[in-house]
Order: structure tokens, then sequence, then C-alpha cells
């Protein structure tokens, strides 16, 4: 007996196949191009929405708009995990990481190195934040990674003086906020921010220098104040993990950043590929570009 096929199936045979050939035709032009997905994306964000990423072994809820990390965990699935747990491994094979470590993010963005540092093994957290939106998702990525009893968030800047400072807000770039100056020529926002020495506020939070495993600093520019900021944490050479960007400095506190390094520590490594430890002399032959390196 030979059964025809229904209408009901030929229907749902056609409806499959126009779904199919308008996902072929639309997806290069939606999600392929960077204009129309960056288009896609900030409508959904103009309404409030988050995006919800789960990569592998960790979660982010990520703004839509966001042209940097944000996008990089949406289509990317990760943001310097590689560099963050590079670092855990040296460290760990020099035998720099204490007993129960702790982990101490500064310009923790919405937390990305906080989890990837909780997940790689660090007891706890430390991490500064000073952006209002970027702190609630910090608390929300830590919280959905199951971390909360583990991580403290401290919604502050780090400098080398306690007080106040101009955060100027970068309109697409939700990591590149920036203390003093504008990151962008089309951004208007601004927010005062308290600003914390690093040292008293993890004094305050009952981390001493020796139980400090690795510091990341990613504070667009701030660097050599937030360094500064460490006091006698330096005396014992706690790691550092900083994105070292010369030409952002002026000259004075590039000098001074490389005095104060120089005195402290012996050596670093390049982040990005891990290459071969160099003397912390000659970190002063670096002079453009935004470099992610291991002080220690």
């Amino acid at each position: 007996m030979v059964n025809f096929p229904t209408l009901r199936h030929l229907r749902g045979v056609y409806e499959r196949w126009r779904r199919r050939l308008r996902t072929a035709v639309l997806k290069p032009i939606l999600v392929g191009n960077r204009t129309f997905r960056e288009t896609v994306l900030n409508a959904v964000g103009d309404r409030g929405h988050l995006i919800y990423c789960r990569n592998g072994d960790v979660s982010f809820f990520v703004d839509p708009a966001d042209r940097a990390v944000g996008a990089e965990l949406i289509w990317g699935g990760e943001w310097q995990r590689r560099e963050l747990e590079g670092a855990a491994k040296v460290l760990a094979a020099a035998g720099r990481l204490p007993r129960d470590p702790v982990f101490v993010d500064a310009g923790a963005n919405i937390g990305t190195q906080t989890v990837y540092a909780l997940r790689a093994g660090f007891a706890r957290s430390i991490s500064f934040e000073p952006e209002p939106a970027n702190a609630k998702l910090l608390a929300m990525n830590v919280a959905a990674n199951g971390f909360t009893d583990r991580a403290q968030i401290i919604q502050k800047a780090v400098g080398d003086t306690a007080g106040t400072a101009v955060l100027y807000v970068h309109p697409r770039n939700k990591g590149h906020h920036t203390i003093g100056r504008s990151p962008s020529y089309d951004g208007l926002e601004q927010v005062e921010v308290p600003v914390v020495r690093l040292d008293v506020a993890l004094t305050a939070a009952g981390v001493m220098p020796a139980q400090v495993g690795l510091i990341w600093i990613d504070v667009e520019g701030y660097e050599p104040q937030a360094i500064g900021g460490l006091g006698a944490f330096l005396d014992h050479s706690v790691p550092l993990a900083i994105e070292y960007s010369p030409t952002r400095y002026s000259a004075t506190r590039q000098r001074d950043l490389l005095e104060l390094l120089t005195a402290h520590y012996r050596a670093f490594r390049h982040l990005g590929s891990l290459g071969e430890e160099q003397p912390i002399s000659a970190l002063g032959s670096i002079v453009d570009g935004w470099n992610d390196v291991l002080v220690f």
C-alpha cells in the first residue's frame, strides 16, 4: 500500500526548507557583517536587555552593546583566559603561588578574570570596579558561577591617593572607561568615583602580602597610579599582571613606574605569548602598544 504525503507533511517540508534558505541567506549578512551584527546587538542593548553566555565551565551576563569584552564572549567564547591561566602556571612553576592564594582584580570590568582565577584554583578574590553598570554585571557574574562566598567586590577605582576622580565612560567599549580623560571623541558621559589605595583596601579586607597570588591591573592608562598605591606590598614583590601602555603615560609617570618596578622585581614575561623570561630592566625597551606583562 502506497502512503501518499499529506498536505500537512508537505507543508512541513516546505517550511523547514524555507527556514534553512532564509538562514543561509541572512546569517552571513546579519552575523558575518560586523556593522549589521553590532546594529542588532545595539538595538537589544538599548532595550536594557543582557545576553547570557555559557562558555564551557563559566558563564557571563554581558551588555550586548559592548564591542570589546562583551563581543568576544558572545562570538569568541572567552576574554584573555589563556593569559590568566598561563600567568598562574608560570607563578606555580616558580614557586610564587602561596597556599590558598588571593587574586586581586584591579579594573575588574564585568569579572572575566575574577571568574577565571577562581575557576583556576585561587582561594578568594578582591575585585575593584568603579563604574556602576560594570560593577552590577561583575556581581551577577560572580553569582552566576557560584563564587559569591569567595569573592569580595569593591565599587571603587584604585590609585596612589585616596579621594575621588572623574571616570569618563566609553559609549561602546565598556572596558575602556578612563580616569582623567575621555577615551573617545564622542563620549559625553562621566561619573565621579571614589578612589582607594590598594594597600589600604587589601589590608582592610584582611589580605596580607604573603597571601597574594596575583594582582591583575588593567585600568586604562592608570597603571602607574594603581601600582604606586600598593605601598609596602611592593616590598614583598607581589606578582603583577599589568596592561603596560607606555604611550598612555606621561614621561614622568613612565619613568617613576619603571624605577618602582626595577626596585622591587627581577623579571617579566609577555602574557600573550608567554615567551622567555626577561630582566625587569628590559621593560623600558617597550615604547608603544598595549602590552600584557607578568611582573614577578
